[in-house]
């Protein structure tokens, strides 16, 4: 007869063979889906590995796969882009080609105006986020480990809307929040849910005004560095600053091409106006392709602009959202459980 010890340990060893079956059965029909069907033609047959941190290789095998699938997305776009005559392209659809070309398996509106709860994050405002619960766990592992820093948000413009922030507060409270604006009129309400800086994201040293306000710009790496965030990752870069992503952001893709800068996922809404044009925002995309980003959601703000021109983006790493993903459906190695009396 089995001791408390041995049952509990039975136990966690049964559960996690039944979760790893029904992920390596999910996976088969996941990889199905992605290949049209074509299921060994374009897969080798996966190999399990007793050192993997997950369930053997099947857990490498199948986020190869999708990163594949990802890969070809964006390929198909890019020769699609290579060759418009963007001279004929419509402003209406000025953003068409550019759709989600990646699957974030924990993908979620995030950030409540109204604070009805995690998931009440409706209307005009909230951002799409990647892997919100992985993001917080592992800054309290980090924190209880005294093993390095927990996550990082900045956030690019305020106009003292808060929503953003306080979610993170609420719900990923291991984040350290920053929140830039050089345009305020009155003072920053945030100081609970984050540190305000009043400093303008951009070329260093370039000269800016808006809404009467005059600044000096400041690079991301000078930010980092001012903060002493630098070689931090920016788990979370949100923007909204009404056109200045054409201008703040192809310095900071230029600095992750580099290697010079880490930014897990980046949200931003992009809009048509101020002198920008077609090709401006091609070579937006094509520098954030470069940066090894993929667009993981998009929806176009249908409360404002036309409704064609302001279109909320959302990308993330390759690398993130592997380590997203990968702690979404893959299931953890058995562990012990022991009764005592």
């Amino acid at each position: 007869m089995l001791s408390q010890r041995g049952l509990g340990q039975a136990a966690a060893h049964r559960n996690w063979f039944q979760s790893s079956l029904l992920f390596l059965l999910g996976g088969y029909f996941i990889i199905w889906e992605l290949t049209d069907g074509v299921l060994l033609s374009n897969f080798s047959t996966p190999k399990v590995s007793r050192t993997s941190s997950h369930v053997g290789g099947s857990c490498d095998y199948l986020l190869d796969g999708f990163d594949r699938r990802f890969d070809e997305m964006r390929a198909a776009r890019q020769n699609e882009t290579a060759t418009m005559n963007l001279g004929r392209v419509g402003q209406r659809s000025w953003f068409d080609v550019f759709e989600p070309e990646a699957t974030c398996f924990t993908d979620e509106r995030f950030g409540s105006k109204t604070r009805t709860g995690r998931y009440g994050a409706v209307g005009d405002g909230p951002k799409f986020l990647c892997g919100v619960d992985h993001l917080a766990k592992k800054a309290v592992r980090l924190a209880e480990k005294g093993a390095g820093d927990g996550c990082l948000v900045y956030s690019i413009g305020s106009n003292n809307d808060v929503s953003f922030e306080r979610a993170v507060h609420d719900f990923m409270p291991g984040c350290e929040v920053h929140t830039f604006d050089p345009t305020l009129q009155t003072a920053f309400v945030g100081d609970e849910y984050a540190s305000f800086h009043d400093w303008g994201l951009g070329r260093d040293g370039e000269s800016a005004a808006h809404r009467g306000k005059n600044w000096t710009a400041k690079g991301l790496e000078t930010i980092m560095r001012e903060l002493g965030h630098t070689n931090r990752t920016i788990d979370i870069l949100k923007i909204d600053c009404e056109g200045c992503e054409y201008i703040t952001l192809p310095p900071v893709f230029d600095a992750m091409a580099a290697g010079n800068v880490q930014i897990g996922q980046l949200q931003v809404e992009m809009h048509i106006g101020g002198g920008r044009g077609v090709r401006d925002i091609h070579d937006f995309f094509a520098a954030a392709d470069q940066a090894k980003l993929r667009i993981f959601h998009k929806e176009r703000n249908h409360w404002g602009c036309a409704g064609f021109a302001c279109v909320e983006y959302a990308f993330v790493s390759e690398s993130f959202l592997r380590e997203a993903n990968a702690a979404a459906i893959c299931p953890k190695p058995p562990v012990a459980v022991v009764t005592s009396f």
